[in-house]
């Protein structure tokens, strides 16, 4: 389906493992766009009655068919999960540099699980996911993380 890549990424930072899962275009047909997606894979992912702060609840990063086209305001991505402070579907968007980055992964959203025991940076790329260590970026302030992660994988702009 034009404006998808009908692939998903799924991490979990348990295991530190990750599939891709193929998407098929029915279901991009049925559930339209990044949120339609998100809430098809929310509803299908996480376990019926998931206690919304365990490890079992998917926090899911989409971008919509047009992210990463010259349509003005097309840069979004939405953040979806089941909320803690209702127990139901919960969703927030945003903008900036981050959609265009999930949409040059080739993947139509990214689903976290689990629960790591020391703090990793997850660097997504076309094939997959890699875990770096952390630890020395834990406890920084946000500003001073954010330029030791942009220096450290030669991110600039």
């Amino acid at each position: 389906m034009y404006g998808f890549y009908g692939r998903i990424l799924k991490v979990d930072l348990s295991t530190q493992l990750f599939n891709i899962i193929t998407i098929d275009e029915k279901i991009y047909c049925k559930y339209l766009g990044g949120k339609g997606l998100a809430s098809y894979l929310l509803y299908t992912l996480n376990p019926e009655g998931v206690d919304p702060l365990s490890p079992a609840n998917c926090l899911i990063f989409a971008t919509g068919p047009v992210t990463g086209s010259v349509i003005w305001g097309s840069s979004r991505y939405g953040v979806f999960t089941k909320s803690p402070q209702t127990g139901l579907y919960s969703e927030s968007y945003s903008g900036g540099r981050v959609p265009e980055a999930i949409d040059s992964t080739g993947f139509d959203a990214i689903v976290i699980m689990g629960k790591r025991k020391k703090p990793a940076v997850l660097e997504v790329h076309p094939e997959g996911a890699v875990f770096h260590d952390a630890g020395d970026i834990w406890g920084m302030e946000t500003y001073e993380a954010e330029d030791t992660v942009n220096q450290r994988f030669g991110i600039t702009g």
